[in-house]
């Protein structure tokens, strides 16, 4: 790779939106589509898709409407494939007692409810207590635009919907699971991001603080430990602080969120404009 060696480098992306629509109408072509199928809003969907995993999503599609014995593939079809292709099938032979499926369906709700009512958070797609993978449920997001730049008002209102299950388990189960594993690992980093790499902490203002980007282990420390005291408790009063936000949303909206936890255990799935209407809202994808 040293100068001369090669004339010119090409680096290939990811598709954006726009080009996952049309990769998705090169390979819907020759498929019937049913008419709630939007491939606008399946671009906005499969964020990180490559062209090859967009063209096994409608494939997986196309299988899934053939064994309905149906002739179109329909939206529900699709979002099943796309789920496919990136968690996995349906755990169906795993055996659930009630009590876990209710955890699994308070957990979810956690999400789902916690992000409806949290200010500039991405709106609920879809929340699912349909085991795959490792996951025992989960819940998609349809970001409203793919950023490049976000803000800091934004990611607080990630960190706050990604410990709204473990808050959901607090308050309606007395009690805290293994569950919110990922969701901690998850909103821990973010918060650690916003603090060392973001300057987004005003106590220890525009500075970053060592290398972020690495893992706990490699990571080379360029400040004292007087500083990466500071570092911790900013981390900690961040999380601490979205995680009373979300508990406090499900407090004052349980009757909401109880009705969300019967739904799901009676339908295993929920689709954005089932969770819209037990809000009142007409348009699943507005921001709140």
């Amino acid at each position: 790779m040293r100068p001369g060696r090669f004339d010119r480098r090409v680096t290939l992306d990811l598709p954006d939106s726009n080009g996952r629509r049309q990769i998705l109408e090169v390979h819907s072509k020759n498929k019937p589509l049913a008419k709630d199928v939007d491939l606008v809003r399946v671009a906005k969907r499969t964020i990180g898709f490559s062209g090859a995993e967009l063209e096994n999503a409608l494939n997986e599609a196309a299988i899934i409407a053939a064994r309905a014995d149906r002739s179109e593939i329909t939206a529900h079809d699709i979002e099943e494939a796309a789920t496919k292709v990136t968690m996995g099938p349906v755990r169906r032979s795993l055996k659930r007692s009630e009590e876990e499926l209710k955890l699994v369906a308070v957990h979810e709700a956690g999400h789902a409810v916690v992000a409806q009512l949290t200010p500039k958070s991405d709106p609920v797609h879809r929340v699912s207590i349909l085991s795959r993978g490792n996951a025992g449920g989960v819940t998609h997001f349809l970001p409203a635009d793919e950023d490049r730049i976000t803000s800091r008002s934004r990611l607080l209102s990630r960190l706050v919907v990604a410990l709204g299950g473990r808050a959901a388990e607090e308050i309606v189960l007395g009690d805290i699971t293994t569950g919110a594993s990922s969701d901690i690992e998850g909103a821990t980093n973010l918060a650690k991001a916003m603090v060392q790499k973001f300057g987004m902490s005003e106590k220890l203002g525009l500075v970053r603080y060592g290398d972020s980007d690495a893992n706990y282990w490699s990571e080379i420390k360029d400040y004292s430990e007087d500083t990466a005291k500071v570092i911790d408790e900013e981390v900690k009063r961040i999380l601490n602080e979205a995680y009373i936000k979300a508990k406090a949303i499900i407090v004052e909206n349980r009757a909401k969120f109880d009705e969300v936890v019967v739904q799901l255990l009676e339908k295993e799935v929920l689709e954005s404009d089932e969770f819209a209407k037990l809000f009142g809202v007409e348009d699943p994808e507005k921001l709140v």
